[in-house]
């Protein structure tokens, strides 16, 4: 992609948003967000699974008692007798039955914590491409703007060169060559500061691509997609942001975890079994090994009732109802930002709109005028210098035009990310990675 730009040198909205996309640190942040909360969801699932544990020990057994005269043994194991080598191997098993309605509820939790995770790093990269949207219009623009001041500029220094020569023959006043030398000066001020700002986001946009774009480089001049109606953003679609989803689904977490934090009042309930292998020798560690055989199995159900724990569980399920209701207020505030961020898009796409009509209908009445003027100043009648004068305007409104057409595009970039940013990123990323 980057060889493409090198040589064709012109910078592609397509290319500047997948470029930004790829590039992103503060993206791969949230991806790998996304990956820590799915093996957090996994880690807490997994106990819904029953454990199993092997076990084996071997040792050499002293009796330091010199009293004892007799091997005695508890649990198959010796206590007593002068010095043994013996093997121990058991195997156990535990499974939590209250596991279903609390470990459950608890992996639920986790669950949607991902999916939140999910959503939050979609609003990134929507974030990112509003951005590098907004950047990239003011790029288009400001290459629109120097390069209809240069013509500007030119127009000028012959208006001046003119005034100069007509104030020599006496035809002019030096008050008119002084203010065609203050609007060339103005107009030279002028494209100093468009070039510093145009500079700076370039640079801007070398840090959110890793590319290096130049000043030399052509940008392509967005354009209005045809054929597609704007209309004003409806609910379902302000529902359908990824930050309303991520908002919600941490809702639902909080839910959930409401849900858990009740039933760690209900006891806790595990089946549990054991079976037991044991060898002893009094000579040979081999012998230990060779001799070992069952000894045991033991298996029942535990129950775990909480009777007094300070208070803990019942905080803790206070704190959980203030968090839900925290997060209720939320997402009635995220939801007001993205209807002002929305409504705003569509406010600015319908007023350029209006005025681009209006720039369209003075463009094409400058442009009869200046055909006008030009034939004055062929039969004489007319001023040349009113024909530069004439010249200028019309090349400020053409300016003006041109930009306006960008800046529509650009708010119809926008809105379409605000409200449909799911069909907007598969364009230019496919599926892509704040998956788990």
């Amino acid at each position: 992609m980057s060889n493409t730009i090198a040589v064709a040198d012109l910078i592609t909205y397509r290319n500047v948003i997948e470029a930004a996309i790829h590039s992103s640190a503060g993206l791969k942040v949230k991806e790998q967000d996304v990956k820590m909360a799915h093996a957090a969801y996994r880690q807490v699932f997994a106990g819904l699974y029953p454990e199993l544990t092997l076990t084996g020990r071997l040792e050499r057994y002293e009796n330091l008692d010199e009293d004892t005269q007799n091997i005695q043994s508890v649990n198959s194991e010796v206590v007593g007798g002068e010095s043994s080598w013996r093997s121990l191997a058991y195997l156990s098993g535990q499974y939590d039955l209250s596991s279903w309605y609390k470990k459950r509820f608890e992996a639920s939790y986790y669950e949607k914590l991902r999916d939140a995770a999910a959503f939050d790093c979609t609003a990134e990269s929507k974030k990112l491409a509003k951005e590098v949207t907004d950047l990239f219009g003011r790029l288009a623009e400001g290459k629109v703007r120097l390069q209809y001041a240069a013509e500007i500029i030119k127009a000028l220094k012959d208006l001046v060169d003119l005034r100069n020569n007509s104030m020599a023959g006496g035809e002019t006043s030096r008050e008119e060559v002084l203010k065609a030398e203050s609007d060339l000066e103005n107009a030279e001020k002028e494209q100093v500061n468009l070039t510093k700002e145009f500079r700076e986001n370039l640079e801007f946009l070398n840090s959110y691509t890793a590319k290096c774009y130049t000043t030399a480089d052509e940008i392509e001049s967005p354009t209005v997609e045809p054929g597609r109606d704007v209309i004003e953003p409806a609910e379902r679609q302000i529902e359908a942001t990824p930050e309303i989803k991520a908002r919600r689904k941490e809702l639902e977490a909080l839910q959930t975890k409401a849900k858990s934090t009740f039933n760690n009042y209900l006891p806790d309930v595990s089946m549990y079994g054991r079976y037991e292998y044991y060898g002893s020798d009094m000579e040979s560690l081999d012998n230990a090994l060779k001799e070992i055989r069952e000894s045991g199995y033991s298996a029942g159900i535990l129950v775990s009732l909480p009777v007094f724990d300070g208070g803990a569980r019942k905080w803790e399920r206070i704190k959980t109802q203030h968090e839900i209701k925290k997060q209720e207020e939320s997402i009635k505030a995220t939801m007001e930002e993205r209807k002002r961020e929305a409504r705003t898009a569509y406010t600015g796409y319908t007023e350029l709109s209006r005025a681009l009509v209006h720039y369209r209908k003075l463009a094409a009445q400058y442009e009869k005028l200046r055909i006008i003027s030009g034939k004055a100043v062929a039969l004489g009648q007319r001023d040349r210098g009113e024909l530069l004068e004439m010249e200028r305007d019309y090349l400020q409104i053409e300016r003006d035009l041109k930009v306006t057409e960008i800046s529509l595009a650009i708010n119809q970039m926008r809105l379409t990310i605000e409200t449909d940013y799911s069909n907007f990123v598969r364009e230019f990323y496919g599926n892509w990675s704040c998956q788990y």
